[in-house]
């Protein structure tokens, strides 16, 4: 007689078992699993979920890596490294008035876009969770300018206290009009600004980075001149205490830097250098752990690259300089987004490529846009920005 048939199914199984499973599952399939029951549903809308994962996120062997590129066109395009899969959607209809994402920095999963028109130069905020396609508009407590720089962070406890928005005026502007230079805080769980009148800003701002949130704090690449010597060192906003501290000096420093977040537990930073003038050497430095001791925060070189074939990571358009969107993976590779010019025929589009550099050179590379002369694609300042999908809801 054949035994009866066992029926089975993930929901059967006690709810810790069940968190645990999601807990190793990418944050796009447990949006999807949502609806799937009420049980799910309430579970992975919890804030205390939420954020036990994204602390359990980093360096996490069990779940593939996260990481995604995303870029903004006349499309919100998303890229994952790994799979080598492009995603395109519609931008959010609530940031199309704004007409131009100039830049965006990205903290668990939450990006902050600085929109601006720059023929009104009227500027406006946004935070905006890609995965979610929730965005909330941030009011200035009198107005932002082209000029700001800005940050996104929070305190020790981000589940108590929430994210907290900085924004500070350039020094160059204040220099110009003879005024101090503006520094303020914005509490998103409370939607207010705070003025931090004690601030002081001695320092510029490298123009093209737009700084990097590790560990809840903000890192800029800055320069000071100190009795006519010039400084170049890594500026931190420690959103805990609420104050500008200086991390470490920089390495030998050039005009193509790029600062970026280091692979493993996401608490180091990266910083990758290609001289323009001499594309064929890349060269990659790491911190020690920020964590560690603030103080003793120092680059060490990581790897060099030496190769004739090294594409340029730098790409000029149209009087246009177009960064690159780049991590450090594992086994010492440089995993990079950016544009590029290839040649079809008696043409030469510019495109976007995927790039895949290790010690040995240029391992792999892919194509995954093209442009022509005859069309009315224009370049971007910033190719792409680096962000991993989360679950984090907006205030």
């Amino acid at each position: 007689m054949a035994s009866p048939q066992r029926s089975w199914s993930l929901s059967s199984l006690p709810l810790d078992m069940i968190e645990e499973i999601f807990h190793r599952t990418p944050a796009e399939s447990l949006l999807r699993s949502k609806p799937t029951c009420k049980k799910w549903y309430d579970l992975i809308k919890n804030k205390r979920f939420i954020y036990e994962d994204l602390r359990r996120s980093p360096g996490r062997s069990l779940r593939t890596d996260e990481r995604r590129f995303l870029r903004i066109d006349k499309t919100v395009q998303i890229m994952e490294p790994v799979t080598r899969t492009r995603s395109e959607k519609p931008i959010p209809h609530e940031l199309q008035p704004l007409e131009n994402i100039k830049a965006m920095v990205h903290c668990d999963g939450l990006m902050l876009c600085m929109c601006s028109d720059m023929e009104s130069r009227i500027v406006h905020l946004a935070l905006w969770n890609p995965l979610t396609r929730r965005i909330a508009l941030i009011q200035p407590s009198t107005r932002f300018t082209t000029s700001d720089h800005y940050g996104i962070g929070h305190g020790v406890n981000k589940y108590r206290d929430g994210y907290k928005i900085l924004r500070f005026s350039d020094r160059r502007y204040a220099d110009h009009y003879h005024c101090e230079a503006d520094v303020e805080i914005y509490y998103c769980e409370t939607s207010t600004w705070r003025a931090l009148d004690d601030a002081k800003v001695d320092w510029t701002m490298d123009l093209t980075c737009q700084g990097v949130s590790v560990m809840g704090n903000m890192y800029w690449l800055a320069r000071r001149v100190v009795q006519m010597i010039i400084e170049d060192f890594i500026l931190c906003f420690d959103f805990s205490v609420e104050t500008f501290k200086d991390v470490c000096f920089c390495p030998l420093y050039n005009i193509n830097n790029y600062l970026s977040c280091f692979d493993g537990d996401g608490d180091r930073l990266s910083f990758l250098q290609q001289d323009e003038a001499e594309p064929n050497i890349i060269e990659v430095w790491a911190t020690n752990k920020l964590a560690d001791d603030g103080d003793d925060v120092s680059f060490t070189k990581y790897f060099r690259v030496v190769n004739p074939d090294l594409p340029s990571l730098l790409f000029d358009h149209r009087e246009m300089s177009s960064q690159p969107v780049y991590y450090i993976a594992k086994n010492k590779r440089i995993i990079a987004w950016c544009e590029g010019v290839v040649r079809d025929g008696d043409k030469f589009p510019i495109c976007i490529v995927l790039y895949e550099i290790d010690e040995g050179g240029l391992r792999n590379q892919r194509v995954t846009e093209l442009h022509y002369e005859n069309d009315d694609y224009v370049g971007t300042f910033l190719c792409g920005y680096v962000y991993v999908p989360s679950l984090v809801p907006l205030p």
